[in-house]
């Protein structure tokens, strides 16, 4: 997926100047796929250029004017192909885990406190996605179609935060559990006994 889709998506049900769909934007696909306004605009001048979008000024006498954009025939074409593509499941880069490869009792207060942090942050948007959902969702059986859609993506966000704050929990709780800790100094004093001088030097001392 490259961010011309995700423009024309957004696009779909009606025109929008460019503000107005950055702040649509960060509302809705942004949740999942973040880019910056400047990268937004950026790209409607592309689509424009391409001929998948369609650029109108509209005059406003105490305002600036603004330019608003909306899809043409060959943008709508566009996006059905794009809807025809099968799809790969996303990659997945988390540094937390590339730092727990390095858990040792040194560092275990740093990731600790690391682990308190990432499960707040996932509770608070836990809390922004069901609040959402409660207003904007509340009977999903009832939705029409194009609603439904976004009702299934704000679902599997809330499902992901569920799951990542069950995950830190664990973790955290993993971390602290006293016989973890009790190993890992047992490995750590037997690593620094055979790594001595004297662990290595055969004793040359005759009866």
């Amino acid at each position: 997926m490259a961010l011309s889709h995700a423009i024309l998506v957004s696009l779909v049900d009606r025109p929008h100047s460019g503000y107005d769909l950055a702040k649509r934007f960060d509302q809705t696909v942004g949740f999942f796929w973040p880019v910056s306004h400047q990268q937004i605009y950026q790209e409607l001048h592309k689509l424009a250029r391409v001929g998948w979008l369609r650029s109108q000024m509209v005059e406003q006498s105490e305002r600036p004017n603004r330019i608003v954009y909306e899809l043409t025939d060959d943008g709508r074409h566009a996006l059905d192909a794009w809807l025809a593509e099968p799809t790969d499941p996303p990659s997945f880069k988390e540094e937390m885990l590339v730092k727990l490869f390095a858990l040792a009792p040194g560092n275990q207060p740093a990731l600790l406190a690391e682990l308190e942090r990432r499960r707040a942050m996932h509770v608070a948007r836990l809390a922004r996605y069901e609040s959402i959902m409660a207003e904007h969702y509340p009977e999903p059986a009832r939705l029409q179609a194009r609603r439904r859609g976004r009702y299934l993506g704000l679902r599997m966000g809330i499902l992901n935060e569920r799951t990542t704050i069950a995950w830190c929990e664990e973790a955290i709780a993993c971390l602290h559990a006293a016989p973890a800790d009790a190993a890992d100094a047992a490995e750590v004093a037997s690593t620094t006994a055979l790594a001595s001088p004297r662990a290595r030097t055969p004793d040359a001392r005759h009866d």
